[in-house]
């Protein structure tokens, strides 16, 4: 197994951004009253759903904004692990990978690369929470595709979720980057939601690559441990 290229360039981080104690007060009195009104205007809203995981709850992002009960699932999914392809209700306790599911366009996404993990350091501790994203358009080969891929990106829903009857996705070893563990947890029976969120593309502070998905998936066959399996 080859390392992958340029890792450091395309694990990307969040911005550290310092609230002020009244965005977080904000923040509180939203959550308890179910008012989103009380959000501080000019804050994106990932903050605020970084400030409910860190509060325990857990996140689902979806385009659909009419989500009464989350059924169970088995996913598409290319990951060379075998919690990734369970059947059950999947979230996250990481607000960023959520929007990743959110902003989504799938009338005009034909696949989704993506990536929310930590890795172990030297002193075992967990780096940061690093992050790719990637969209491969429908209809590739045509002439006037995107270059960028936030232009793929839709206004959306993140669902706030009770964490009782998760599981988290155990660590596991990443041949040449070593342990890592991902923010993916997993229920196996339905799910009824205690929020929804809407959000838009203008939330999401990172940027979005573009890909072409017959030969993403090429290169997973023959690579399965190469992500993003980069040129």
């Amino acid at each position: 197994m080859t390392q992958t290229p340029g890792a450091d360039e395309w694990m990307l981080e969040a911005p550290r951004v310092k609230l002020p104690a009244a965005a977080l007060d904000a923040f509180q009195t939203a959550f308890a009253t179910r008012d989103l009104t009380h959000l501080p205007p000019g804050i994106p809203r990932w903050l605020f759903l970084e400030w409910l995981a860190r509060e325990g709850w857990l996140l689902h992002g979806s385009t659909r904004p009419d989500i009464q009960t989350f059924e169970p699932r088995t996913p598409h999914d290319l990951s060379s692990d075998p919690f990734s392809g369970r059947t059950g209700v999947f979230a996250s306790s990481d607000g960023l990978w959520a929007l990743m599911y959110a902003l989504r366009d799938k009338t005009r996404v034909k696949r989704m690369l993506n990536m929310a993990l930590q890795r172990r350091e030297s002193e075992g501790q967990w780096s940061t929470m690093r992050y790719f994203l990637s969209l491969a358009p429908q209809g590739q080969g045509n002439e006037g595709q995107p270059t960028d891929g936030r232009v793929l990106l839709t206004p959306g829903n993140v669902y706030v979720l009770p964490p009782e009857g998760f599981e988290q996705m155990p660590p596991y070893q990443w041949p040449d980057v070593g342990e890592v563990r991902e923010p993916q947890w997993l229920n196996p029976g339905p799910v009824q939601p205690a929020l929804r969120v809407p959000i838009l593309p203008a939330d999401f502070p990172l940027p979005v690559h573009i890909h072409h998905a017959e030969t993403i998936d090429a290169r997973c066959e023959a690579d399965p441990w190469g992500f993003p399996w980069l040129d």
